[in-house]
């Protein structure tokens, strides 16, 4: 018979948990060039939240449909990603090209 492990007590979970900082996490704009190669690119980012993040969707699309033929065919998607320990997030490929994504971008 399978048994569950035994919970650790409440006050172990809270001093383990109470520790170790919360790693940074942040939105994305994404963008997939092609299935067949399966790379995307953090393209602009990153965002406090997933909705700030998809209202720059269309930003993102119309500068590269602009700057590369068949671009507008490619993948654009949120990605949320989380930081490893002591290290800060990523900026996004396009944040110092678009800037009038500035505004909603996190410091």
């Amino acid at each position: 018979m399978n048994r569950m492990p035994a919970r650790p007590p409440a006050t172990l979970a809270a001093r383990t948990l109470g520790t170790q900082p919360e790693p940074a996490a942040g939105f994305y704009v994404s963008v997939r060039t092609s299935a067949r190669m399966a790379e995307s690119a953090l393209a602009l980012g990153p965002f406090t939240d997933r909705d700030r993040a998809h209202d720059h969707v269309a930003l993102v699309r119309a500068y590269v449909a602009a700057q590369h033929r068949g671009g507008e065919w490619w993948r654009f998607s949120i990605a949320r990603v989380t930081a490893r320990p002591g290290e800060a997030l990523p900026a996004g490929t396009l944040n110092a090209l678009i800037p009038a994504a500035g505004d909603g971008l996190a410091a």
